[in-house]
Order: C-alpha cells, then structure tokens, then sequence
C-alpha cells in the first residue's frame, strides 16, 4: 500500500512494478491511495516545476541528475502503447544562483562538488553577468552559479498523469479514500533487542462516508508528502515504537504570477536572489512567476491555501524590482499556494525503513524539491522493498538513522 498519490508516490508505485520483472510467479498487487483525487491541495501540481542540479549535498546532486536523465528519456520509461507521446514542456534555462560577498566561498565550494558529481556548472562574476544578463542590476552580488544543461522547468501535472497512466497499466491498482489508522502485531523476538511491530491492515476511509476498507498489506510507504509525520500519528501504530516522531509538516508556499512587457525576456534562467526571492518566465509575452519561502518565525498558517497578497507587494516585489528595474513596473495577474512537506530536521527527504515498523518504509521531507528527485526517489525505495538495498544510487545517509542519531544533514539549497 502506498499512502498518498502524488508524484513520489506514483513513482514509487511504477518502479515496484517496473522492477519485479517477471521473477515473481503472480506478481506484486500495489494499491496507490490518494486522499485528494482533484489534486485541489496537492504539492505535485502546485509547484513552480523546476528541476535543478545546483544542491549542496552529494545525494540530491545525484538524484537530480538521475532525474534529468529519466526526464530526457521520459517516453522510453512512462510510454504507453497506442497512446500519443509524452511532452513534459520542458524549457531549459538552467537556474541562476546569487550570492553576495560574505556567502561566495561557500557558492563557489558548493559548485566545485557539483561539478565533481558531473553537473554542468559554471561560475560567473558580476561583469560577465552584466554582459550574459544585461537587464540585472548586479551591485552587491559577488559570484553567481549558472547552470548549463539538465536544468529549467517542466509542467508537473504532465508528469504526475505520465507515471499515473503507466504505472496503470502496469497493473497498479488505486482508490481514493484517507488512510486513517492501522493495525499492527507487535514482535517480542529477543528480550535483548528493542521491540517492533509489523502493519497487518491498512484502514482506507472512503470519501463522504462513515465506513472504512480494511487492506491487508506485506509493506507500507509513506508517500504522504506534507502529511507524512501526521500519518505516524494515526490510530493502531504503537506510540513508543514511533519515536523519534517523523518531523515533516506542512509548509505554505506562495507563487505569485505577473506580466511585465519590458522585463528580461525568453533568456531570462530560473534566478534565485541574494535575498531569497526567486523568478522565472511563465511561458511567453513577458509573463513570469515566482516567490519567496519566508523566515522560520514568520510561516503563515498552513490550515488553508489562503494568499497573503500583501506578502508579494511588501516583501518580493520591492527584492524584485531591485534585482531588476524593470520589474518596478510589473503587473499581477495571479496568485496561489501549496505545501512544501517541510523537513524541519534539516530540509532532507526521509528515505527508507522504519527502525521500529518493520514493513513501513517513507519516501517523504523532501522540503520543495520532491518533484524533481521523484523519479530517483521512487526507484531508490523500490529497490529498497525489492533487493533490500540501495543499488542504483547510494542513498543510505538519507534513511532514519540520522534522526535517531540526531545528525542532520543540512541542503543549504532550499529555495
């Protein structure tokens, strides 16, 4: 069973199948459940879509360009027969990161391990910004990391219905419903080691109704994106075996969209300020889109995906206009919000077994960069269940240990 339908999950869902192979003589059932089947509230397609190797940590880097891979080659993995070709409107205008003087060592460290995992980054200074990017005003910027393939933006929507479709006709099963609780057995096997319990039962509860299904179940994932920590709280799972708690909560995002005829343009990459503002085009005719997550102290209330429209005009709009004159003249046109499922640990997705559940596993805390490492993510957990070991990419440092030893493993590239 895998809990929560977005794109994680789905990928997850399509490499248990993909997989498998033909070894297993009647093959694994996979039900995918999803709470939201609109999509109305979902991280997947209210992201800005972009897609990155600039990350300051080993296996993000290596997920990305995992991800761009699978993302070039998208028709030879989610293909369906006798269905039209999968066109994921990929725009590739690689992503422009600012730094000022007192964080250009760590800017410029951060793209010599980049570049020693294979990405395609250059570093440029204010003059040859000036000269790349002339619509820029480029005062207090010290250094900036350009990056120049596998990196742009694509339409998350396109890919969510593609690993959807596929992993279907694959055989993957799913429903919509809330899994609200579980029933576990717990495992006393040696009075030396600590105890565990195994999930016998999933209960789904259907939609606009009292009753629930009860889906027996060999293994869990914990695809619940911003809700996954919320569902290790849920009925039946024993509360001392859940500690430490998963620390994944919903984080709201705002994305402004705006019209400006003068702005940079179709060479305009995907730029993230000194200040934390980022930018980027929305399709054509001087259209673009863009946010900024706010400090820790200032995080709006995630109970709803209410905008906050002063937030853009008192505190992006004035960084905008000063990264870019033109923008001073900038015309909103629209507005909306989504969760980011915000590891507050240390930004990182929680990848792989639970130390106390035996047969739960999470693919979740991904902190706004779930869509672009989804297709890395969703294999590296299905190699997990399948093989019990990582074997594509060494994602270990990523599983709970961290949290139970109480080391993060801190991405400075959260946007």
């Amino acid at each position: 069973v895998v809990v929560g339908g977005g794109v994680v999950g789905w990928s997850v869902a399509y490499w248990l199948k993909v997989l498998e192979g033909r070894r297993r003589r009647h093959g694994m059932r996979v039900l995918v459940v999803e709470r939201d089947p609109m999509y109305s509230r979902a991280s997947t397609v209210l992201s800005a879509g972009g897609i990155r190797q600039q990350f300051s940590l080993r296996e993000n880097i290596q997920m990305s360009r995992f991800s761009a891979s699978f993302l070039r080659n998208i028709n030879e993995y989610l293909g369906v027969p006798n269905e039209p070709p999968i066109d994921i409107q990929f725009r590739p205008g690689g992503y422009l990161f600012l730094a000022s003087p007192q964080n250009a060592a760590a800017l410029e460290a951060t793209v010599q391990l980049q570049r020693d995992e294979g990405a395609q980054v250059t570093l440029l200074s204010p003059t040859q910004l000036k000269e790349k990017f002339p619509w820029m005003n480029t005062e207090d910027v010290a250094v900036a990391s350009y990056g120049l393939e596998d990196e742009g933006w694509f339409d998350p929507w396109t890919l969510l219905n593609a690993f959807r479709r596929k992993a279907t006709s694959l055989g993957v099963q799913s429903c919509s419903g809330e899994v609200r609780a579980f029933v576990t057995s717990t495992n006393y096997v040696m009075s030396s080691a600590p105890p565990s319990a195994r999930i016998k039962y999933v209960h789904v509860h259907m939609p606009d109704s009292l009753e629930y299904q009860p889906v027996a179940c060999a293994i869990v994932v914990n695809a619940a994106g911003a809700w996954a920590g919320k569902l290790l709280e849920a009925e039946g799972l024993p509360r001392g075996l859940c500690q430490p708690p998963l620390p994944i909560q919903p984080r709201k995002r705002y994305v402004f969209t705006w019209h400006c005829p003068n702005g940079p343009g179709l060479s305009c990459p995907f730029l993230i300020d000194t200040s934390g503002a980022y930018f980027r085009p929305d399709g054509a005719a001087g259209n673009y889109l863009g946010g900024m997550s706010p400090p820790e102290e200032e995080e709006p209330d995630p109970s709803d995906l209410s905008v906050d429209h002063d937030y853009f005009q008192e505190q992006i709009w004035p960084r905008l206009a000063r990264r870019v004159p033109a923008f001073e003249s900038l015309r909103v046109r629209g507005s909306w919000a989504g969760y980011y499922d915000y590891n507050t640990f240390d930004q990182n997705g929680v990848l792989g077994p639970h130390p106390r559940l035996e047969n739960l596993f999470s693919a979740a805390g991904f902190s706004g960069h779930g869509l672009q490492h989804a297709p890395a993510a969703g294999r590296a957990l299905a190699e997990l269940v399948l093989r019990g070991r990582f074997e594509t990419l060494d994602l270990r440092r990523l599983g709970w240990n961290r949290l139970l030893d109480g080391e993060p493993l801190q991405e400075h590239g959260v946007v």
